[in-house]
């Protein structure tokens, strides 16, 4: 047996969670001595108990973790534990930081210059344009961007991500069975250009109490915390719960006051936990000094050349979405002739057309 070996076995035995385990191998000096300890030994440290000694041992019978190890060598995943130099450092400042991260993909040096992104998976479309518009913007800057994966705005985020730069996934499922499944071919993606990230064994399905668990390590491999979108009760705002404890740096943007999809985001701004952003200048700029003055620049436009009817259109349109019943009582204009006009408007990419005719104006637009 290896010492890996000895760690992961370790972390497989019920009810010894991180700290534990890391309690344990200071006190017999290796994984391994660990493993050889006696039950009787083990129930009278002081936290251990009945629970941990009645099951200490059982590894010899309980094949679980070597069925984790196999898959992990199988489908080349890296078992990185606390004491390698891959590790992430930022992580290690966590008290309760795992034992051991199984990695597809790499993980570098730069990836300490990490901002997570975070809300909801019922997001707006106004949530997922913002996660992906800033997320490209900080990638392309070299900030890493790491979520979870999940279905709404860190969906967009990693998308955001990629298309500029590098971003990292950590999941609350063991890299053989990801979830959601629609996001494997998302995973794929991301696996070539940044990591996926689990503390789980390889099998470990999806199951409630393992995302708070994943939660804390988005914010633990951060320098700070964006939040996006995300009600008073949600994944979202326990990590950036567990950001705050871990003295993260906590960002949020504003939304509409009467959109309880914001008002996490609000409760946080209100009560000084949260850095109100309006984009990602205002994270790289609280960088500034940190990173050598490399910012990213305030205004960040492209330009469009309109038609005087196109521009008298645009600047009727309000920032949030509209769809063309509404543009026709707001202009006063024919229905077909707002259609020839967002038809225009659309190739320009002054505008974006979303599922439903809805449209919205770009971020880049006059």
């Amino acid at each position: 047996m290896t010492e890996l070996e000895a760690l992961v076995i370790l972390g497989s035995i019920p009810y010894v969670g991180s700290i534990k385990a890391r309690q344990l191998i200071y006190t017999y000096g290796s994984a391994m001595a660990t493993l050889e300890a006696e039950s009787a030994e083990i129930k009278e440290l002081p936290g251990f108990g009945t629970k941990i000694a009645d099951s200490w041992g059982n590894w010899n019978k309980d094949k679980r973790w070597r069925r984790s190890w196999d898959l992990a060598q199988t489908h080349e995943i890296a078992i990185i534990p606390y004491t390698d130099p891959r590790y992430p450092k930022k992580l290690l400042e966590i008290s309760d930081h795992p034992l051991l991260l199984y990695v597809r993909g790499e993980l570098k040096p730069i990836d300490q210059k990490a901002i997570a992104v975070v809300g909801t998976r019922q997001a707006s479309i106004y949530g997922l344009e913002l996660a992906e518009h800033l997320s490209g913007d900080l990638a392309s800057h070299e900030y890493t961007i790491i979520s979870g994966l999940a279905r709404g705005i860190d969906t967009a985020a990693h998308k955001g991500a990629l298309s500029q730069g590098r971003t990292l996934a950590v999941i609350g499922s063991g890299l053989a069975a990801i979830y959601p499944r629609e996001n494997i071919p998302l995973a794929e993606e991301i696996a070539q250009n940044g990591a996926i990230i689990s503390e789980f064994p390889m099998d470990t399905p999806p199951d409630r109490p393992n995302f708070p668990r994943r939660n804390r390590i988005v914010s633990g491999m951060s320098l700070g915390v964006l939040l996006i979108e995300a009600p008073l009760k949600s994944g979202a705002m326990i990590t950036m719960e567990k950001a705050n404890e871990q003295k993260r740096d906590l960002f949020a943007l504003p939304g509409r006051v009467d959109n309880p999809n914001y008002a996490g985001n609000h409760q946080l701004i209100k009560s000084g936990k949260a850095q109100l952003i309006e984009n990602a200048y205002d994270i790289a700029g609280h960088y500034e000094d940190l990173f050598g003055g490399q910012t990213i620049p305030k205004k960040m436009t492209t330009q469009v050349i309109l038609d005087k009817e196109e521009e008298e259109l645009l600047s009727k349109l309000p920032n949030n979405e509209i769809n063309i019943e509404e543009m026709v009582v707001l202009t006063k204009l024919p229905i077909k002739k707002i259609n020839i006009l967002l038809m225009s408007l659309l190739l320009k990419k002054a505008i974006k057309e979303f599922p439903g005719k809805v449209y919205k104006k770009t971020l880049c637009s006059r």
